[in-house]
């Protein structure tokens, strides 16, 4: 039936049909326009229904499109957890075989030690301390690269203690003043009677690797070992005159690798793994590290220790040392 022309109302309907047939006529104009209505709301010359496959269509498309990125993105998990554990296995192993890896050179600087004190030719006595000489410094960059290795693979475990700072920083102190004074430059130590808590031979890694860096980078001038007391701790600083750290590379140099360039001696050839190693350590004993830097006018590093309290109980006494300084057979053992 077309609802757009409809039936005409008959000349013998009576009052009753007239207005009934009148009614349904204007209903199927109602109807009508309100169809028109409908399908021109629809897309760009389609219908209602040609709108709900097109919705349809794209729905289905999403869908595809998201279960292809949900099974890239379990791919991409996948590889990363594969690529974590041969990394952490391979960390693992070098940090197991760590001692069978310096042993041989342990042996090869004995062997040239012994060979140093034999009767030799100028010229040979030369060679033996120049392979000496690069044979140690191949132990100390393997020897550190196993110590990261064994950071990274969880190895180590804190002791943490209290300890009178003092028998820390003593020995260091007494150590490095008479590498600052080779070098030419002199080594101010302030003492601490205060108690820290924490692992002494990690913490003493960390203040020897500000001192070893301090030394280094110092041309002229004056090294400092001291502490601050904090109300969270104690502040261990060392500070120095050398030629300061750019703003742009106080994050880098904690990172592997990184040197800070103008480095004055040429046979000090460290693999920038110093700080690295540190900012390790302080991460593992919860310990806040700073670095304030004036270029031109030296750095200061410290390390942020808890405050510590001894037990009550008298402790027996250490191997002979001086009152107030820390036993060398001590730090003797300080390294990882």
């Amino acid at each position: 039936m077309d609802l757009a022309h409809p039936r005409q109302t008959p000349d013998d309907a009576g009052p009753g049909e007239r207005e009934l047939l009148e009614e349904n006529a204007r209903l199927r104009r109602i109807v009508t326009a309100l169809m028109e209505r409908v399908e021109s709301a629809g897309v760009a010359g389609g219908a209602p229904y040609a709108a709900f496959e097109h919705a349809v269509l794209l729905a289905e498309q999403v869908r595809e499109r998201t279960e292809t990125l949900q099974h890239t993105l379990a791919e991409l998990h996948a590889a990363k957890a594969e690529a974590e554990a041969a990394n952490l296995s391979k960390t693992r192993f070098l940090a197991a075989v760590s001692h069978d890896l310096l042993q041989p050179l342990n042996a090869a600087r004995l062997f040239t030690s012994a060979l140093e004190d034999h009767p030799l030719p100028e010229p040979s006595t030369r060679l033996v301390g120049h392979i000496g000489r690069s044979l140690k410094d191949v132990e100390a960059l393997l020897g550190t690269l196993v110590d990261i290795s064994r950071l990274d693979a969880g190895v180590l475990e804190p002791d943490i203690a209290p300890f009178p700072v003092a028998r820390l920083l003593d020995v260091l102190a007494e150590e490095y003043r008479q590498m600052a004074a080779a070098r030419g430059l002199e080594l101010h130590y302030v003492g601490s009677g205060a108690v820290v808590a924490s692992d002494l031979a990690l913490l003493a890694r960390v203040v020897r690797n500000f001192l070893t860096n301090a030394i280094r980078y110092t041309g002229r001038g004056k090294i400092l070992l001291g502490c601050r007391r904090r109300p969270e701790g104690i502040e261990i600083l060392v500070g120095d005159s050398g030629p300061g750290i750019p703003e742009a590379q106080r994050e880098a140099i904690f990172q592997e690798f990184q040197r800070l360039s103008g480095n004055r001696d040429a046979e000090d050839r460290g693999l920038g793994l110093g700080l690295a190693i540190v900012d390790r350590i302080a991460g593992m004993l919860g310990h806040r590290l700073r670095l304030a830097s004036v270029p031109g006018r030296g750095s200061l590093f410290s390390v942020l220790v808890p405050h510590g309290r001894l037990p009550l109980a008298p402790q027996p006494p250490a191997v002979s040392a001086r009152p107030g300084q820390g036993s060398v057979l001590e730090l003797s053992l300080i390294h990882i």
